[in-house]
Order: structure tokens, then C-alpha cells, then sequence
């Protein structure tokens, strides 16, 4: 009998503080060259709502913005988290591939389940080349 395992992908299996403060550090260096931020980056008040929807985020961080200003910048967030993924500025967990290996050498069939938009999990599965053992991702 074939057993399924179901992992979630942010805190779970890909380290997802290595990329987030530095791809929001970039966003906030891009609205500064547009002249549409002044102040340091709002890391602390981001580590607060951490994991709300990115509407929320935008909201919450750029609160004087446009809603277009905030659909730019999340837009231009997204880009920073699929560039820093692909040239390596993430990190999986320890032995997340060892683990997969033994699951899948045991019939296990893995899936990944996220809230994640869908081009950010494909540019973690598809750099940390875990499709090799994940069935599918949603």
C-alpha cells in the first residue's frame, strides 16, 4: 500500500527568513530610487505580520501608497523572491533531500501544500530540483 506525506513549504522545508528581509530590503531600495519611500525598511513591523496575505502586507507597510503603488511592489516583491531563490540566497532545511530519498525509496508519495503563489514554489522546487521526489505541488 502506497502512503502519501504532505509537507507545507515555508518554515517547513524551504528557509523562507533567508530570503524574505532580503528580498523586502530590495523592494524598499527600489521604491527609495523611485522616490516613493524615504525611511529605513520596515522589517520590524513586517516580522509582526508575518503570514498574512501580501494585500495585508502592502496594506500594513505602505499604508499612504496607491493600491496601484502596492500591486507594483508586490509585483517587484515576487521578482526579488524568485531572483534571491534562483541564484541561490535560500536554503532548504537540513536533510529535507536525504528524508524525500528515504521516503521515496519506501513508496511514500510526497506533495507539497502552500499558500505560497505559484511561481515562488515552482522556483524552490524547480532550483532545489525537488520534483526529483515530489509528486505534486498545490
Amino acid at each position: 500500500m502506497t502512503q502519501s506525506i504532505i509537507f507545507d513549504m515555508d518554515g517547513t522545508l524551504f528557509q523562507t527568513d533567508k530570503i524574505l528581509e532580503l528580498s523586502l530590503e530590495d523592494t524598499f531600495n527600489h521604491l527609495r530610487a523611485q522616490n516613493k519611500w524615504e525611511k529605513e525598511t520596515p522589517i520590524d513591523k513586517y516580522r509582526e505580520i508575518m503570514g498574512v496575505p501580501l494585500t495585508k502586507v502592502w496594506e500594513t507597510l505602505l499604508p499612504d501608497h496607491s493600491i496601484s503603488d502596492r500591486e507594483q511592489t508586490d509585483s517587484y516583491f515576487l521578482e526579488r523572491l524568485i531572483d534571491n531563490i534562483k541564484s541561490g540566497k535560500g536554503a532548504l532545511y537540513p536533510n529535507v533531500k536525504k528524508i524525500f530519498s528515504y521516503l521515496k525509496e519506501n513508496n511514500c508519495m510526497i506533495y507539497i501544500a502552500s499558500n505560497g503563489l505559484i511561481a515562488y514554489l515552482n522556483a524552490i522546487v524547480s532550483y532545489y530540483q525537488l520534483d526529483n521526489w515530489v509528486t505534486e505541488t498545490f
